[in-house]
């Protein structure tokens, strides 16, 4: 008899398990990278699936080589992952392929949330007054420099005061020849990232769309850009260049190996490369962008997906992903800023002298112009293929920026 009992408790044991897994309700969640014993995000979802017995979290980290393919096909499919993790220059992709679902009313109707995000950086993932993404880190650009190269030409380090052609007098100084004719070393990085290269232009006051994102004609293709692109190109042309050009940087490294090993003085860059740096013992400084110091924001974001079949309990998760205990996470273990105003206030205490200028740029920070509206992800698309077109003299600056304009609105009429 007693046998018999203890069968039937363990059977409604089994049942009960059984009942329990089936209630739960799964949210697949993905964004690209390499985890990590310290990753944040995986962190956060260990200790949410602990304290929840209705919903379980499961992450698909991948490569971040075909990442937006591979997210596109799944949506695609119509299932694929419940939430998804995008960089700034996708947000208005995925909108534009309803593919993100706007929370704007579970945000309205959870009167317990508060939304502890820095006003600026919960806005960035506003489109079109929905609140489609959820800012899990961010970056400015801001001048990074190695000290040791600066002392050993005699250069005084950058300045608030700079201009960018003070800037690049400096650069002259401190590009050095051996000898035989080959370089020691570049004043500066005119590097092919679009990113990097349109904060140059920002920051001398020229942009790629105008204010309102709704045109590129005049701007894009105005004789300023045309001169200031020209300009930026020769940095890493010829032998009188005061910048790596491909060729160099397969002899010497990346950018960042450069400026650890001397072979660099300047880069524009983000607080990523902070880890890098401190972790060489590198003799490094930081500095806002010379110019009017406007540098473009860059950031990812998570965002529900519209086939979610589960879009409340994605809810909880992404208030947890969003929230400061996170973003205390990603403090600790990683080089992206905190996304509350307070975290930041504590971080800037410990932040080092040498990375000031990360924290500095912050007040200068801008929207990239892929984020600022419709035509601003083509418009960035057309000036990428112009500065490719121009390194390889393809015709003359205005003929590839005339062109530039007509890709641009041939992608706004499909």
């Amino acid at each position: 008899m007693k046998k018999l009992v203890l069968l039937v408790l363990c059977l409604a044991l089994v049942c009960m398990s059984v009942l329990a897994c089936a209630e739960k309700t799964t949210i697949r969640i993905t964004w690209w990278g390499e985890v990590s014993a310290n990753d944040a995000e995986m962190q956060m979802i260990e200790k949410f699936n602990a304290e929840h017995d209705d919903i379980e979290v499961i992450a698909d980290v991948v490569p971040g080589d075909g990442y937006g393919d591979r997210l596109l096909t799944s949506f695609s499919s119509g299932d694929g992952y419940d939430i998804f993790a995008s960089g700034e220059g996708d947000f208005y992709k995925w909108v534009g392929v309803n593919m993100p679902l706007s929370m704007n009313e579970f945000i309205a109707k959870d009167t317990e949330w508060v939304n502890e995000m820095n006003t600026a950086l919960y806005n960035f993932g506003n489109i079109g007054g929905e609140q489609y993404y959820f800012v899990r880190d961010y970056n400015p650009l801001c001048l990074f420099y190695n000290k040791d190269v600066f002392d050993k030409y005699g250069v005084e380090y950058p300045t608030a005061d700079w201009t960018w052609d003070d800037a690049i007098a400096a650069a002259k100084k401190m590009t050095v020849k051996d000898e035989k004719g080959n370089y020691e070393c570049f004043g500066f990085n005119a590097q092919s990232w679009e990113y990097a290269a349109l904060t140059y232009f920002t920051s001398k006051g020229l942009d790629i769309v105008n204010e309102d994102c709704t045109a590129v004609e005049g701007y894009l293709n105005s004789p300023e850009m045309a001169a200031a692109l020209q300009e930026y190109v020769n940095f890493s042309i010829g032998e009188d260049r005061i910048s790596p050009d491909a060729a160099d940087q397969d002899t010497f490294g990346s950018a960042s190996a450069m400026l650890i090993n001397g072979k660099l003085a300047m880069t524009i860059s983000g607080a990523w490369d902070k880890a890098t740096f401190e972790n060489s013992g590198c003799n490094y400084g930081t500095a806002v962008v010379p110019g009017n110091h406007a540098n473009y924001l860059c950031a990812s974001a998570f965002a529900v997906s519209k086939n979610c079949k589960n879009p409340a309990a994605a809810w909880e998760v992404i208030k947890a992903l969003s929230g400061s205990e996170c973003a205390a996470l990603r403090a600790q273990y990683t080089a992206a800023l905190p996304t509350s105003d307070a975290l930041l206030e504590e971080m800037k205490a410990n932040y080092g002298e040498a990375n000031m200028g990360i924290l500095e740029s912050l007040n200068y920070a801008v929207q990239p112009a892929g984020l600022r509206g419709k035509i601003g992800n083509p418009a960035v698309g057309a000036f990428r293929t112009a500065f490719e077109r121009l390194q390889f003299a393809d015709g003359t600056v205005e003929e590839i920026l005339e062109d530039a304009v007509a890709e641009v609105a041939e992608k706004m009429a499909e």
